[in-house]
């Protein structure tokens, strides 16, 4: 069966190439749901959409790019000087690792400092 659905906890996201194909795909997701007794709230569906924000990126064919409410919110933020401020810090910018380049590398001795905890002077 093609795939045409993904569900990420209660969202649901129906994609396909023309109306045509979308019509039968949302049908049936459509009965899928209500036969699992699951139904759909009006204002939160969208029908027939070039371009989504799902999960904090706004999708569109062939093309996945930051929402930029977070983008600001992470070039704005101070930095860090506690661990809850950094853990905050990473909860935002963990939507984002493909696009920020080096990511990976730059996190991961903050995240080790975070694990680890306080150090305790030994005496």
């Amino acid at each position: 069966m093609k795939k045409f659905v993904v569900v990420y906890l209660d969202d649901i996201v129906v994609y396909s190439q023309t109306l045509k194909e979308h019509l039968p795909h949302l049908r049936t997701v459509f009965e899928r749901l209500r036969g699992n007794e699951f139904y759909v709230k009006e204002e939160k569906f969208s029908f027939a959409q070039h371009e989504i924000l799902f999960l904090g990126h706004w999708i569109r064919v062939g093309t996945i790019r930051m929402d930029k409410d977070k983008v600001r919110a992470i070039t704005e933020c101070q930095a860090p000087t506690k661990v809850k401020e950094l853990q905050s810090f990473f909860g935002l910018a963990n939507y984002y690792p493909r696009f920020l380049r080096g990511y990976s590398k730059k996190s991961s001795s903050a995240y080790r400092s975070v694990e680890k905890g306080p150090q305790v002077a030994q005496v």
